[in-house]
């Protein structure tokens, strides 16, 4: 079955649009750097990230890697969102990823997440984006394999400045299944993000990831160097 997912999301990623009527905008990004996290632990930060935009439509993958002697942090997600034709500041998503966070004790979490999105403002200084749905794992936790429903919201900030952008993003997943062997994996995700563009392509970003559950905290602070810039695809 995962392998079917994937599919269908490589098939929607690339041909989900009608040529004729949208004008399609692809967007690469890359970053590559150091990253040290709270353990303390110091190790190799990387980041890769694939954007395909229409009017109505939004797609997107993303691999995020920290590289630790020690421990690992993986995560390859995919996201889709497609605007109601009728009401603009509503969207239904769909995001799919797959991560493994040794630090946490988790050696394999396969995620899904669905539900609706309102944009709150979208313009060229940034955008404001609320989120609320469901969500499920499943996961192999702490080498016991484990399924898990959540409730979740989500908030994501951004501001573009000259040379200066910021990203605020929050995720609160609620479990509401039966919580297994006492482990309760309700979980707050940050992400904070602030970049100095120096030139065309390239910038200084530096940001922090945190992770809170309960007994158990992740968090790490990274700096990098940023590529973006637009593709000529069609497709």
């Amino acid at each position: 079955m995962k392998g079917y997912l994937l599919i269908f999301a490589f098939t929607s990623f690339v041909i989900g649009h009608e040529t004729l009527k949208e004008k399609i905008k692809w967007k690469q990004y890359s970053r590559l750097g150091t990253v040290f996290s709270e353990s303390p632990q110091l190790g190799f930060s990387g980041y890769a990230r694939l954007k395909r935009t229409t009017k109505f439509t939004f797609k997107d993958l993303r691999l995020f890697s920290h590289l630790y002697k020690n421990n690992t942090e993986l995560k390859l997600r995919y996201k889709s969102s497609q605007r109601f034709l009728s009401y603009r500041s509503i969207y239904s998503f769909n995001t799919l990823y797959y991560e493994k966070n040794l630090i946490l004790g988790v050696n394999l979490r396969y995620h899904i997440n669905q539900g609706l999105g309102l944009i709150v403002n979208d313009n060229k200084q940034g955008n404001t984006t609320i989120e609320s749905g469901v969500a499920f794992d499943n996961s192999d936790y702490l080498n016991t394999e484990q399924k898990t429903t959540y409730a979740r919201s989500a908030l994501s900030f951004d501001r573009n400045f000259k040379s200066i952008s910021t990203k605020f993003e929050v995720d609160y997943f609620y479990q509401i299944s039966e919580i297994f062997d006492n482990t309760n994996l309700s979980r707050l995700e940050f992400l904070n993000e602030f970049e100095w563009v120096f030139s065309k392509r390239l910038g200084l970003l530096m940001g922090l990831n945190w992770t809170m559950q309960k007994n158990r905290t992740s968090s790490s602070y990274f700096i990098t160097i940023s590529y973006k810039g637009p593709l000529s695809w069609v497709i």
